[in-house]
């Protein structure tokens, strides 16, 4: 049976975006010529003391070893191979870490954020359920209402952080 011209695309696509990643990790292994480990060695880092009050164990880059000698869990199943083909080494396994940190912060920080509105949100019920038919208690009600308007407002409003670079493309 003969494909149709959408088969032939998808086949293209698939053939280009291959051969792409493999230029791209032929240049990085022509480029990137010493290491990561052996960088990390000479240059330290202060990993450990920035993720320590958080309880949380800063990864060691020891050896060469990639990210799928470091999966929990068998979580990187041969499936995810194409997903995984261009981190090679404790350079690919560095820059899994800073997108999976970068990916549980954003998961974490929207978790607080939803914490923060419903609880805010509980007080303003709280508020508006309660007898104002005293002049001060009303006053005093309503300036507790703008107030968590406001954080309302902030927990609205996206941030921004700004990371060097950490990625490059052939």
């Amino acid at each position: 049976m003969a494909k149709s011209t959408a088969q032939r695309q998808r086949e293209y696509r698939e053939r280009v975006k291959l051969r792409d990643e493999k230029a791209n990790l032929e240049v990085s292994k022509s480029v990137f010529r010493r290491p990561f480990f052996e960088f990390m060695a000479q240059s330290g880092s202060a990993m450990d003391e920035l993720l320590a009050p958080a309880g949380i164990e800063a990864p060691s880059f020891e050896d060469d070893r990639g990210p799928k000698a470091f999966a929990l869990n068998g979580i990187l199943e041969d499936n995810d191979e194409p997903f995984f083909a261009d981190l090679v080494g404790s350079l690919g396994r560095a820059e899994l870490v800073v997108d999976c940190l970068l990916d549980a912060t954003a998961d974490l920080a929207w978790h607080i954020k939803e914490y923060k509105r419903t609880e805010i949100k509980a007080r303003l019920a709280e508020i508006e359920a309660s007898d104002l038919s005293d002049p001060a208690t009303k006053k005093a009600a309503l300036k507790e209402a703008t107030r968590l308007n406001k954080m309302l407002d902030q927990l609205d409003k996206q941030v921004r952080w700004t990371f060097p670079q950490w990625k490059v493309t052939g």
